[in-house]
């Protein structure tokens, strides 16, 4: 995991080295990517949704999936979605949850993000003309 603030990269240039890298054909570039992002603040709930279901079942059915623990959040990035079933949360919890007591954790989201029941959604499909909502 590299430190914000780091010394490399663009933000170690000054004057003229920074306008020519900030202007550089590469950094010009839309670059298509099918990534989502989901940052979760950590929480007892928190530690059953990342160990349990996004280390559990998504991994098996995405292996893209990427967990970074950063002391207070989880940085969770995965190759086109995630998909939370807080239903499955609160059985493993053993008492009442439901997707809003699960959206008060999420912190920020890239990608598509949209609840159907009691299932929380993140894709870089384009809901509704893509795939059906249900």
């Amino acid at each position: 995991m590299s430190e914000r603030g780091s010394s490399e990269g663009l933000n170690s240039k000054n004057g003229q080295a920074f306008i020519d890298e900030f202007l550089d054909e590469k950094n010009m570039t839309v670059k298509e990517s099918r990534d989502v992002v989901l940052v979760l603040m950590k929480s007892e709930e928190m530690e059953v949704v990342v160990d349990d279901i996004i280390l559990g079942e998504q991994k098996k059915s995405n292996p893209s999936i990427v967990v970074e623990d950063h002391a207070s959040y989880y940085w969770i990035k995965a190759d086109g979605q995630i998909v939370i079933d807080v239903d499955i949360v609160a059985d493993i919890m053993g008492r009442s949850y439901n997707v809003y007591d699960f959206l008060v954790n999420v912190s920020s989201t890239v990608g598509r993000a949209f609840i159907t029941g009691n299932v929380f959604t993140l894709t870089t499909e384009l809901v509704g003309l893509d795939e059906a909502l249900v």
